[in-house]
């Protein structure tokens, strides 16, 4: 009888679809237009470079511990998300100085299964590293489960993001522009239209 190894199991019990965060979309190209398609090799390139770059860059700040990186951007994410809910007005949520008035007693904390269910990472990794951030003094423990320490995000981190944001938008203007491109190309006829591989899963024609 045939084995399957616990890394087998695992990957195959992986939902690829699902949302990365709590409240975010599940994955979903069926109402894609055709413009995506057609650009796809440099919205994929535009779009990953932009990501992997960050990733490394922010890496930094945590001693290249991706995975550190990672939960700690998850638990900040999840201790905020309610005071800044999308489509939030810096004029309404936030103060002069940009930050979230008396923002430390809102944060809401979360708790070590929660980060493990959400992470998918065993139990004692996430242990482990967020011990690792208490002793650092990024991360409190409080009633509750975790949460972030305002007072360590420093200077340094606050222009990683502000520079971050500056990447994001040229990049979507680099995705945007080539969304127009595919288009007009699309709009000549057959000479542009999606060449479509054998044996792919038929994309979309219409929005």
């Amino acid at each position: 009888m045939r084995r399957t190894s616990p890394k087998s199991r695992t990957a195959a019990s992986l939902d690829y679809n699902a949302p990365g965060l709590p409240g975010e979309a599940p994955a979903d190209v069926a109402g894609l237009l055709p413009a995506y398609w057609r650009a796809f090799g440099l919205v994929a390139f535009t779009m990953n470079r932009f990501i992997v770059d960050h990733v490394v860059r922010s890496a930094r700040q945590f001693d290249n511990d991706i995975e550190t990186m990672m939960l700690f951007g998850m638990l900040s994410h999840l201790n905020v998300s309610h005071l800044m809910p999308p489509g939030s007005r810096p004029s309404q949520a936030l103060d002069a100085q940009g930050r979230v008035p008396d923002s430390q007693p809102q944060l809401r904390p979360v708790r070590l299964r929660d980060l493990t269910l959400i992470s998918g990472r065993p139990r004692e990794t996430v242990r482990r590293k967020l011990e690792a951030l208490l002793a650092q003094g990024r991360v409190l423990r409080v009633d509750g489960g975790y949460v972030l320490n305002v007072a360590s995000v420093d200077p340094q981190m606050h222009v990683l993001t502000l520079d971050g944001v500056k990447r994001f938008l040229a990049a979507a203007r680099l995705i945007q522009d080539a969304l127009g491109d595919a288009e007009r190309a699309l709009a000549q006829g057959p000479a542009g239209a999606i060449q479509q591989p054998a044996g792919e899963a038929q994309r979309p024609t219409d929005g």
